[in-house]
């Protein structure tokens, strides 16, 4: 078998790979029914909570989060929570209703910061030596902030965002194989 088609099957292994871990987490973070469907869920938002519908001696009661909810306590809540929800104008801009959201809107801030930084890195390096130049941290910065993006994605069940940077990081992750031992066909 000849070099290129050992990398060329080592990238497509990659791939598959990635796409299988991307499907794992949308499926971990609730974007697939759980599998049988023994509980119906209704999912509302990752960022708010998964809603059940339980049948008690009462009538039928709503299970959200760790509540147990008669029909009209469940419009109250989901009034409470919209995005804004009493929280602040920060909550409602970032789409979030908890300390945990901003967690993760954080990481989706900084991913992209790195991800924006690293055209400023390229153009002070192209600069300094007066020809356009791509240094290895451009693509350390490139596969940093395309993870973090990626990752945050995730959590926001986001596909577009997913396939988006997803894409790139093979790029990236084959610039730096060629930089770090791929240059001589090894």
């Amino acid at each position: 078998m000849q070099q290129g088609q050992r990398r060329l099957i080592a990238l497509i292994a990659a791939t598959v790979t990635v796409v299988a871990g991307v499907w794992l987490a949308l499926y971990a973070a609730g974007a697939a029914p759980p599998p049988g469907g023994q509980v119906e869920l209704f999912k509302m938002s990752d960022r708010l909570a998964d809603l059940e519908v339980v049948e008690t001696a009462d009538g039928a009661r709503y299970r959200f989060g760790d509540q147990l909810l008669t029909p009209a306590e469940f419009t109250d809540e989901l009034r409470r929570r919209r995005p804004d929800g009493g929280r602040g104008w920060l909550y409602g801009l970032l789409n979030i209703t908890s300390t945990t959201g901003l967690l993760w809107v954080a990481l989706g801030l900084l991913g992209q910061v790195l991800f924006t930084g690293r055209m400023v890195v390229q153009w002070l390096a192209s600069e300094k030596l007066k020809r356009s130049v791509v240094p290895t941290s451009f693509w350390w910065m490139s596969l940093g902030g395309a993870t973090m993006l990626i990752i945050y994605f995730i959590w926001r069940v986001d596909i577009v965002g997913i396939i988006g940077q997803s894409t790139g990081w093979f790029i990236y992750v084959r610039n730096l194989w060629f930089i770090y031992g791929g240059r001589d066909g090894t």
